[in-house]
C-alpha cells in the first residue's frame, strides 16, 4: 500500500510539472503575440516551457529580462 501511495504522489508531481509546462508554453505564446507588435519575441521550446513551468511567473520575468539584455 505504501509503495502505491508513493508512486501516486510521484505521478501527481510529474503531472503537475507537465501541466505547468504546457501553461508556460501558452503564456510564452501570448507574450509573443502581444510583444510582436513591438518586435519582442521569446523562443518557444521545451526548455523555456519547462523553466516557466517550474518557476511560474518569476520564470517568465527571468526570460523577459534575459531577452532584453541580449
Amino acid at each position: 500500500y505504501t509503495n502505491m501511495w508513493l508512486n501516486k504522489k510521484k505521478f501527481k508531481k510529474i503531472l503537475k510539472l507537465v501541466f505547468n509546462s504546457i501553461l508556460g508554453g501558452v503564456l510564452i505564446y501570448i507574450i509573443n503575440l502581444i510583444g510582436g507588435i513591438w518586435g519582442f519575441h521569446i523562443g518557444l521550446n521545451i526548455f523555456t516551457s519547462i523553466l516557466v513551468g517550474l518557476l511560474g511567473l518569476p520564470g517568465v520575468v527571468c526570460l523577459v529580462i534575459i531577452k532584453l539584455l541580449i
